[in-house]
């Protein structure tokens, strides 16, 4: 299975993901406090479910995000592992290069 990587601000789209949420739940706390509201009860149910799968769904892409940026240490730091070795071996290679044209 191929991922693509896309180049986009978690931090701002989790941020504004929550604030949406939180708007929703504020609304329906609101509808839900209000005993005059003669909103139909179902539809406020189904409002409730949808705020429940949300929250689900902000947990679960949380959880994907958390373990994409481990996954990004991860590949950083076997990066700098590897370009230092390069390094060393280059190094090595010119310390080299004097004595094999001799």
């Amino acid at each position: 299975m191929t991922q693509t990587v896309m180049h986009l601000d978690d931090t701002d789209s989790l941020e504004r993901f929550d604030a949406a949420l939180d708007a929703l739940e504020g609304h329906l706390k609101r509808v839900f406090a209000d005993d005059s509201a003669e909103a139909d009860r179902a539809v406020l149910a189904a409002l409730q479910e949808q705020v429940r799968v949300l929250t689900e769904e902000r947990d679960r892409l949380l959880t994907d995000l958390e373990a994409e940026r481990a996954r990004v240490q991860r590949l950083k730091e076997a990066n700098e592992e590897v370009s230092g070795r390069l390094e060393g071996v280059m190094g090595a290679l010119k310390d080299m290069a004097p004595a094999l044209q001799d």
